[in-house]
């Protein structure tokens, strides 16, 4: 019985040891991402900062939260995509990769997310708004509908 056992294992472990993970142009992508992020405060903006940017820089906005939450209201200009949608709906995000995007969720999690995505896609320019949209609202800054 022990013998069988060995001669199951013994390959298994060899194939395990032999399959090394590689470096993909995606991993190489995110690695990039990384640091860049490490470099720039994660690439985040509080809502003050955020409103500024909004105004100075006229990003695409991009709220990835869900339908519902959409609904209940969000930045004026905003283009809901909700994260798990994001994939699917590359058409609906700016054909320029440079163009400045600010992506939003409620606070902060999922859009990190998406932006992450986007980065490892190409975009250059993208900003995520810290805690966000519970502390847009919180601050006082205008939302709609």
């Amino acid at each position: 019985m022990k013998r069988n056992l060995i001669v199951l294992l013994v390959p298994l472990l060899v194939t395990g040891a032999a399959g090394q993970v590689e470096s993909t142009a995606a991993s190489e992508r995110m690695a990039e991402v990384i640091e860049r992020a490490s470099r720039s405060g994660w690439l985040q903006l509080g809502v003050e900062e955020a409103a500024a940017y909004i105004i100075q820089v006229e990003p695409f906005l991009l709220d990835v939260r869900t339908v519902d939450e959409f609904d209940d209201g969000y930045i004026e200009g905003a283009v809901n995509v909700p994260v798990t949608e994001l994939d699917a709906n590359l058409h609906r995000l700016p054909t320029d990769l440079d163009t400045p995007i600010l992506v939003y969720c409620a606070k902060g999690t999922r859009s990190f997310w998406a932006q992450a995505y986007l980065t490892a896609l190409g975009y250059d320019n993208v900003q995520n708004l810290r805690e966000g949209f519970r502390a847009w609202r919180a601050a006082g800054f205008p939302s709609a509908p």
